[in-house]
Order: C-alpha cells, then structure tokens, then sequence
C-alpha cells in the first residue's frame, strides 16, 4: 500500500489538489447561500456574487468558470510536460482561445435563442446575465487548434486530446455556476426515490419556497455524466489502448449522447433550430455523430498514428 502511495504520489497531489481546490470553491459557494432557496419569482437564488469590491462585482457564474478554466490549464501544463513540450505554447494558445471561446460560445446562443432582444452590438456580447452555450465554444475552439497546432508545429491531434480532458473538467466545474443562478434547471421531480439520492443543499436550494416544487438539477446530473467520462480517460490514457486523436473523438461521443438523450430532453430553457431543441440537434448530429464518424476516419485515413502513451517522453514509472 505504501509503495503504491509512493508510486504515484505525483498523480494523487495534482489530481487531490484539483479535487481539494475544486470543493472548496463550491464549500465557499454553498455556504454563502445559507441555505436561502430560489426566490419565488425569479426562480435563482437570492446571493449570486461571490465578491463586492464596490466599484464592481465577481458573480459566482464567473467564479466557477474561472475555476474551470485554471485546473483544466494546469492538468494540461503537466501534460504538456510530460510530452516534452514547451509550456509557453500552452499560455500563447489560452490567451487566445479562452476569449474566442466565450465568443464561440455567445454567438451560439445568440443564434439559436428562441426569444431574441438584441437590439445592438452591445447587446450581442453582453454576456453580464448569461446566455453563454458550450457547444459554440467547443466548436469555436477546436476550429481554433486547427490554425493554431499548424502554426506552433505541434500535433493536432495530440493536442485536442489534451483538450478533451480540459473541456470535461471545465465543464463539470462550471455547471455549478449554473446552480448558482438557479438557472438550467429540469422540471418538478416527482420521484420520491429521485429526492432521496440528492445531496440536501442541492434539494433545498433548488425547491421553490412558494409552491414546494423541487426542480430537477440538470447541472448535477451533466457533472456525474462528465466526471463518469473524465475518470475513464484519466485512467486509460496511459494503456496502450487510444491512438493520438481518439480522445477527442471519444469525449465528443460521451458528452453528445450525455447532453442530447439524458440532459437536454430535461431542460426547461431551450435554445430552438427549425422548431427542434438545437442542443438536442447538434449534441446527437455534430458531437455523437461526428465523434464516431471521427473514430472510423482516423482508423483509414490515418491509420499509422500512435497510440497516445506512446507520445509520452517522460514516464517516471509515474501513470500522470
């Protein structure tokens, strides 16, 4: 047992680091609510920010995608060390995807918005009250590695399966943005075995005070679905079981079916394309879809790639 602990002492700081940092983010959160439920007619919570510095306010949203966005970078900075890369294309390339993503991600939900009210730029990119999507960030970002790979003279493909594991953990942490704003919620739950399995706070900060309706939280169940994901790339990656670009493949198979067949048919605030909820459209057609025709185009038109492990150039008898 503690030989094994030695072994991999390295994996259980950075992963029990993250992990630490990620749940005192959402202690701090959770506690700030004290235990105030929706408010009745607004159906979010009452205490969005996180900090007041007078002049201007942080909201927990942001804080949680923040959040996101840090552990996600520094997992990729030990990756990136570990394939022997040169860690400043890391930040080159966050300087300027992390803007272009919440672009992505603004437009897309600008778009597809069922009850649009812009009626100027600002109110395009005013992003202060929401309405960000993360399907236009995820397709943004990876048009972006396209351009960005070639420039900097790295794999592609190698580097969106760094990204893989990037998207899943920022999009477990800022889904409690979501529950923050209590916001992307489902609808009344109406199992008692259901209410039974959830965590009290989630339960009593998503049940509206006035009528008693306890709302199904979309973001806990896309967290579990995501975190199932995230654990089962962490742990295989370092098998010889993925060749360079399968990952990316995988995870937009996983987070596709996840969000079009469980999450999205749940959701009670839909972004609509031709009369069809578009996430459901595009989370089945563009991510399930594409991910599995990605997986059997590779296995032809690139068919002498590496297994992943194999672009490793430091192992340290250490699985991270």
């Amino acid at each position: 047992m503690i030989d094994t602990i030695k072994k991999h002492k390295q994996l259980i700081y950075l992963y029990g680091g993250a992990l630490f940092a990620f749940m005192l983010v959402i202690l701090i959160a959770v506690t700030s609510l004290n235990g105030s439920p929706m408010d009745s007619s607004l159906n979010q919570f009452n205490n969005q920010t996180a900090l007041d510095l007078g002049f201007a306010q942080v909201t927990w949203y942001a804080t949680f995608i923040l959040t996101g966005i840090t552990i996600g970078a520094t997992l990729s900075y030990f990756e990136f060390k570990k394939l022997g890369w040169d860690t400043e294309i890391l930040f080159d390339g966050l300087l300027y995807a992390v803007p272009l993503a919440i672009v992505g991600a603004r437009l897309y939900y600008v778009i597809f918005d069922p009850t649009p009210n812009y009626n100027s730029f600002i109110d395009v990119i005013n992003i202060t009250e929401g309405g960000l999507a993360i399907h236009g960030a995820v397709i943004v970002t990876i048009i972006f590695l396209i351009f960005f790979t070639k420039k900097k003279k790295i794999d592609f493909w190698v580097m969106a399966d760094i990204i893989a594991v990037g998207f899943l953990v920022g999009q477990i942490i800022g889904r409690w943005g979501n529950f923050m704003n209590g916001e992307a919620h489902g609808p009344a739950i109406t199992s008692e075995f259901i209410l039974r399995l959830l965590p009290n706070f989630i339960e009593t900060n998503m049940t509206n005070p006035v009528t008693n309706i306890t709302y199904h939280p979309t973001f806990f169940y896309e967290g579990l679905w995501n975190f199932v994901g995230l654990t089962g790339l962490l742990i295989t990656r370092r098998m010889k079981l993925f060749k360079v670009g399968d990952m990316i493949a995988l995870y937009l198979i996983w987070y596709g079916l996840g969000r079009g067949l469980i999450i999205e048919p749940l959701r009670q605030d839909p972004l609509y394309i031709f009369g069809l909820k578009a996430n459901i459209v595009l989370s089945l057609t563009l991510f399930a879809g594409g991910g599995a025709l990605l997986l059997i185009l590779k296995r032809v038109l690139f068919k002498d790639q590496k297994y992943y492990v194999e672009m490793l150039v430091t192992h340290e008898d250490d699985p991270l």
